[in-house]
């Protein structure tokens, strides 16, 4: 048969690069990795273009790489639980002694990724060299070449955060994303900062479940609540003079929605201080694992947005792809769905990230084509994305009055509720529109907070004040028992973060009182 070989040899190599996680991912379930269809489709695709190279140099050259890389990866993955990331891959090669010793002590627990390893490598070697009547191109090595080259020249265009690694996702897809942006954007990695390390002290949590919820592209300045003139936060309205319910004028700590998460749920405060994200020292799950806390996390967004946010200290993680046809008929409200799934501990931290409110604004009319207070089309550009946006926010409204009321039924006791965005947006202010853009709009934020049936001085931190993100981490922490102190906290400067905090980027630092937020442009600053 024509090309038999060939597509047996396409078999074995496919099923040798996807050993590590069937085996890991779905039988053993040592990693929380899968395989998407398109990762499957390419690594088969991929396989069979391999299997027509003649070169044998290059063929050791691909086997060693990928023996490499991979081993690298999957024993990282093991051990942390959570894929490595281009800054960390350095380490592998700098720290050899310390990883030889930390490996040899885990061998017991992680000995199944070693077979997994080895076979893989079998697999692949059957794969290229026992069959030697398979078909072969004498120039084929050059295409394979530049399809290698694919995703580091992406990287490069892209920028690091592009190819942010997926926690749920497969192990080759991580590998080849973390690999191809250590070895073209390891010259712009940010130059570490001399700062001291943070001080926890632990003691009794004041709460026993806690909810965060955070929105898209969320702006305090176009809701009723905050002063807005069109009456579209009803909901939110009727809590405003309750008492267990605070909400002030917040800051977001970055203008793009991977920072953003990263910095919050890092307690991050400080500019270049990436080795705290890094180390997980003032992680807000971390925290609640150490603290005996149930930790859940559901999203509406691609799962590499918690890039480096601790998600292998969650319990139970959701994303997009994992709720995309509940997500298609129902929006955001599948979220709501979720939560009564949840199988909940003594205590709880769950978070719920949302989509709805990002550009187009008008998306939620799918679901509830109604819902709006105004509906007139206009030819002016800055009037009707105005106008789209605040009818987003009614229907926010109403998602939120639904959540709360779902929380209320499975949490009714010693329960708070945080809400804040991700950050904010520019509607048409000064011509400019959308966010990851300098500028102070994109970090104007809500932040609320809802005491049920607990102590309402929980809340009282977000009354008649400004509020930070990283205000808002440390005061979780505290009521999960943990008290974060950093040395390098100056109370009166707090930090705006660019999109890509792991170059030298620019920040924008702001001072702070309890009604007013300056923000001090002309000593915007390299880090």
């Amino acid at each position: 048969m024509f090309l038999r070989e060939n597509l047996v040899s396409t078999i074995l190599i496919s099923i040798g690069f996807l050993l590590p996680d069937f085996y890991l991912g779905t039988i053993a379930e040592i990693l929380t990795c899968s395989i998407p269809l398109t990762t499957l489709c390419g690594v088969v695709g991929f396989s069979f273009i391999l299997s027509f190279v003649k070169n044998r140099w290059f063929l050791g050259f691909i086997l060693t790489v990928t023996i490499i890389t991979q081993c690298i990866q999957l024993n990282h993955w093991a051990y942390f639980g959570t894929p490595i990331h281009s800054h960390d891959i350095s380490k592998a090669f700098l720290e050899v002694d310390e990883i030889a010793e930390t490996g040899a002590a885990s061998f017991a627990q992680l000995w199944q990724v070693w077979v997994a390893t080895c076979l893989s490598i079998l697999l692949i070697l059957i794969g290229l060299i026992y069959f030697k009547k398979r078909k072969r191109i004498p120039y084929c090595w050059v295409l394979v070449l530049l399809i290698l080259c694919i995703t580091p020249v992406l990287s490069y265009i892209k920028g690091p955060s592009f190819f942010y690694t997926k926690p749920t996702s497969s192990t080759i897809y991580n590998t080849i994303r973390a690999f191809s942006d250590w070895l073209v954007n390891s010259n712009s990695k940010v130059k570490a900062q001399d700062y001291k390390p943070y001080n926890i002290t632990y003691g009794t949590s004041k709460v026993k479940n806690i909810v965060v919820i955070i929105g898209e592209s969320i702006s305090s300045r176009y809701m009723h609540l905050y002063g807005y003139d069109k009456k579209n936060t009803p909901f939110l309205d009727s809590l405003k003079n309750t008492p267990n319910f605070a909400f002030s004028r917040g800051v977001s700590s970055s203008v793009a929605t991977t920072s953003a998460l990263q910095l919050f749920f890092n307690s991050f405060h400080n500019p270049g201080f990436v080795s705290l994200i890094r180390k997980k020292d003032a992680n807000l799950f971390r925290i609640a694992k150490q603290q005996g806390y149930k930790t859940f996390v559901i999203s509406a967004q691609n799962e590499k947005l918690f890039h480096d946010t601790g998600v292998e200290f969650v319990d139970s993680f959701a994303s997009e792809k994992d709720i995309k046809k509940d997500l298609a008929k129902k929006g955001d409200e599948a979220l709501i769905d979720m939560l009564e799934t949840f199988s909940l501990g003594y205590k709880n931290l769950i978070v719920i990230h949302l989509r709805h409110i990002h550009s187009p604004f008008d998306t939620y009319t799918k679901y509830y084509p109604d819902l709006a207070f105004n509906k007139q089309k206009t030819k002016d550009r800055e009037t009707q994305t105005q106008q789209e946006y605040a009818n987003a926010l009614l229907y926010h409204d109403y998602w939120v009055k639904e959540c709360i009321n779902a929380i209320q039924k499975i949490l009714p006791l010693d329960t708070v509720v945080f809400f804040t965005s991700d950050h904010g947006e520019l509607v048409g202010e000064r011509g400019l529109y959308g966010h990851n853009l300098m500028e102070p709009e994109v970090v104007d934020v809500p932040i609320w907070a809802l005491a049920i049936n607990t102590n309402p001085s929980h809340i009282a931190f977000a009354k008649n004040t400004i509020v930070s993100h990283y205000d808002l981490a440390k005061h979780i922490s505290a009521l999960m028992g943990a008290t974060i102190i950093n040395p390098n906290e100056d109370p009166k400067k707090q930090f705006i973060h660019s999109s890509e905090i792991y170059t030298n980027y620019q920040f924008m630092p702001w001072d702070k009182d309890s009604q007013n937020v300056t923000f001090l442009k002309k000593e915007w600053l390299n880090g």
